[in-house]
């Protein structure tokens, strides 16, 4: 039996590498670890998760799928469950400020690892500078829409680039590429910002000067990239 999965975790699996040794960090009910198991061909998938909770019902959600003998499941904080043989970590649907503080503050944990799939929920432009300032590039970038709403796919390699302000707020690969998903996210946050900033009072004055600043990289992008 097959198991479906969201749009948004397929293009997670899409963008791990054949032939990987994975940690899925905040595995929830281990549904991408079951497809990865079923329909990529990985070394290790280790599924872990802080709550013991989502990892009870991963285990039957794994033996349901019959891929107990390729998941292993670990119960433990962040990069706590890691194993020395692990090549690529996978974060999605965690706020962009917890993805950080996992990666951040237990580095010497992962210095072996050599790509990361992030799919922060939001704070995407601290995502994108924080792991670049860890030693990492951004080698690929998807956008995917559930629900009305925009996600963002991030996949960082060791290594290291420069990028500017407007490439960590809206990516420099979706910029690149004038992705079509990427254009209606920014008319979004540009309706989003200046209606902000309309009702924002003048007391929170540096608010106001970082919303200015974001809406005229939104209209520069727009301008630039989407002629």
């Amino acid at each position: 039996m097959q198991i479906k999965i969201n749009e948004r975790l397929k293009e997670v699996a899409n963008l791990i590498t054949e032939n990987s040794s994975v940690m899925d960090i905040g595995c929830d009910h281990a549904f991408l670890d079951i497809y990865l198991a079923q329909n990529k061909k990985m070394k290790k998938i280790i599924a872990s998760d802080n709550k013991e909770g989502p990892l009870k019902q991963a285990k039957e959600n794994i033996k349901k799928y019959q891929v107990e003998d390729r998941i292993i499941l670990k119960l433990g904080n962040g990069i706590e469950p890691i194993e020395e043989d692990i090549d690529t970590i996978i974060i999605s649907g965690m706020g962009g400020f917890n993805i950080i503080g996992i990666l951040k503050y237990q580095k010497e944990r992962y210095r072996k690892v050599k790509t990361l799939i992030l799919s922060p929920n939001h704070d995407t432009k601290e995502v994108r500078k924080e792991i670049v300032k860890l030693g990492f590039y951004i080698e690929e970038e998807k956008l995917i829409k559930e629900n009305k709403n925009i996600y963002p796919i991030l996949r960082f390699q060791r290594g290291k680039k420069k990028y500017h302000y407007e490439e960590y707020l809206y990516g420099p690969i979706l910029m690149k590429r004038k992705d079509s998903l990427l254009l209606e996210y920014l008319q979004k946050e540009k309706e989003w910002k200046e209606r902000l900033l309309s009702v924002l009072p003048k007391k929170y004055f540096f608010r106001r000067l970082e919303l200015k600043k974001e809406l005229k990289v939104i209209s520069k992008v727009l301008s630039f990239s989407f002629k």
